[in-house]
């Protein structure tokens, strides 16, 4: 699987492409197994194995949860489950449930003052890159993500 990056860097400059809770939760989704796409996860044991805060993990979740892309299950032995297949879910529609759908239409470099009549220096290659971003990252479901079954 192709990886994609939270940020990437031109010389000095650091360019964000999604939020740190986003790139988290993208981050949680790759450890699950393949095999596993239909069992409860718990967010603790993922949230470690990634590497990830659990506090901020969790709110993540449960807007996926608002999202319908997972279900809480409550209880002991309690977490989360898919609410559909992952196969069904891009990755374009997570980025869009956390991050908002304004999500790609900020600039680039983070200006307050970026659009087609005031462009910033990188305005016109980030117009064409966002598009091809969005494309990929349409094509790209949760379960390309997710660890293969014999790692």
């Amino acid at each position: 699987m192709d990886k994609i990056a939270h940020n990437s860097y031109l010389g000095d400059v650091v360019i964000k492409i999604y939020s740190k809770n986003c790139e988290h939760i993208l981050r949680i989704v790759g450890r699950i197994p393949k095999k596993e796409h239909a069992r409860v996860f718990l967010a603790k044991d993922l949230c470690r194995k990634a590497r990830v805060s659990e506090s901020s993990a969790r709110k993540g979740l449960q807007v996926l949860v608002q999202g319908k892309i997972l279900k809480a299950v409550p209880g002991p032995g309690g977490g989360y489950k898919f609410s559909q297949h992952p196969k069904n879910v891009s990755l374009v529609s997570i980025v869009y449930i956390l991050d908002g759908e304004t999500a790609f239409r900020r600039c680039i470099m983070g200006l307050h003052q970026c659009s087609d009549t005031q462009p910033c220096p990188m305005h016109g290659t980030w117009k064409h890159l966002r598009a091809e971003l969005i494309k990929a990252l349409a094509e790209k479901t949760l379960f390309d993500l997710m660890k293969e079954d014999k790692e």
